[in-house]
């Protein structure tokens, strides 16, 4: 197995500490592991997309200025 260094903030540390009886490197393996296939499902659903970055792009314009109408509208 390889192995794998965090720096982690001191308050996390800390925290971390305060629970000696958890393997926190079991939970941070299967948290990475789950992020990567995560990542890895993505890949696979964009390479079999056909939606160009371009149009993506617009897509994200127009949900955001949506958005963007429906908070102002809701705040009135």
């Amino acid at each position: 197995m390889s192995r794998l260094t965090l720096d982690v903030p001191a308050e996390l540390k800390a925290l971390l500490g305060r629970y000696p009886s958890i393997r926190w490197e079991e939970v941070a393996a299967e948290a990475l592991w789950s992020y990567a296939r995560k990542v890895q499902l993505a890949d696979q659903i964009a390479g079999r997309s056909r939606l160009t970055a371009g149009a993506a792009a617009e897509i994200g314009r127009e949900v955001k200025a949506g958005l963007r109408r429906r908070y102002a509208k809701a705040a009135r």
